[in-house]
């Protein structure tokens, strides 16, 4: 068999085989709808390309607030002794939790002469909304890619069944509800955390710091402000809190055009089709 041969067959093949995988993806259900293959398309619309920026920014919103931790300190003078104290915080900011230990100076003693200590725990839990706020994240991340999922792999069922549309526009809806929600809940933690772990939050709540050592046991005692704990990584958490309540809200136009409501009103009825009038010409006049 010379070349030309050989060659022609080869193509024949191939012909073949890209003939019977195109009649695979291909295959339709009985509604018409493709029943295999994947449908790659739906990342390019807007409703896959912006459940794509769904998962990504809802994993730094609850990556941000999960692994931060900070770190305050100051420092407890007792005459001429001097403490350094430091407070340790991190997810879930219950500082109750992290009790500080505090000298106290002697009261018989002019020179303040440390005479034991007490443990001080300092005041706030931000817990409840740290908490709400990952969770709202971690199940809108879970959602998105599952939805992402449903789009690409079983575009074929979501078109096929009217109530899975309904459904995803209706869970969208209440995702960015409860991004409003968290994020607002969490922006007004952050505050409460910034203020309660900075020294001024500290001091009002240490009885042996001013100006609340009124008692005589405190008169040698006062305290200095040192280094207060960087919030920028919380301060991101909550610009991608609001973000995504945004996103979400956005896509909801996106989800709705895939409905039957939007369908029902945007299908035209024999009613709204003008009737194609049959012009005459005049008649004309006999001169």
């Amino acid at each position: 068999m010379d070349k030309a041969a050989q060659r022609s067959l080869l193509h024949a093949g191939t012909d073949l085989d890209l003939e019977d995988h195109s009649s695979y993806n291909n295959r339709l259900d009985d509604d018409g709808h493709l029943a295999t293959g994947l449908n790659t398309y739906a990342i390019k619309e807007p409703r896959g390309f912006i459940k794509l920026i769904q998962v990504i920014i809802a994993i730094f919103a609850f990556a941000t607030t999960t692994s931060f931790s900070g770190h305050s300190t100051f420092s407890f003078l007792c005459g001429a002794t001097k403490k350094d104290k430091h407070l340790d915080f991190s997810y879930p900011f219950r500082l109750s939790a992290t009790p500080i230990k505090v000298e106290q100076c002697d009261p018989t003693l002019n020179n303040g002469t440390i005479n034991g200590t007490e443990m001080f725990t300092p005041y706030g839990n931000m817990a409840s909304s740290a908490e709400f706020y990952v969770f709202v994240g971690v199940m809108a991340f879970l959602y998105s890619l599952g939805a992402l999922v449903l789009y690409v792999v079983f575009d074929h069922i979501y078109r096929k069944y009217d109530l899975i549309p309904i459904a995803d526009f209706i869970v969208s809806a209440l995702f960015a509800v409860l991004w409003l929600i968290s994020s607002s809940a969490w922006a007004q933690g952050v505050t409460d955390l910034k203020y309660y772990t900075s020294p001024k939050g500290l001091f009002f709540e240490i009885p042996q710091c001013p100006p609340n050592a009124f008692h005589k046991s405190y008169k040698f005692t006062s305290c200095k402000g040192g280094n207060e704990a960087n919030f920028a990584t919380l301060n991101v958490s909550l610009i991608f809190g609001f973000l995504n309540c945004g996103v979400w809200v956005g896509n909801l136009w996106f989800l709705w055009k895939e409905t039957l409501w939007f369908k029902l009103r945007s299908k035209p009825t024999t009613e709204d089709t003008p009737e194609i009038a049959q012009q005459q010409e005049p008649q004309r006049g006999n001169i």
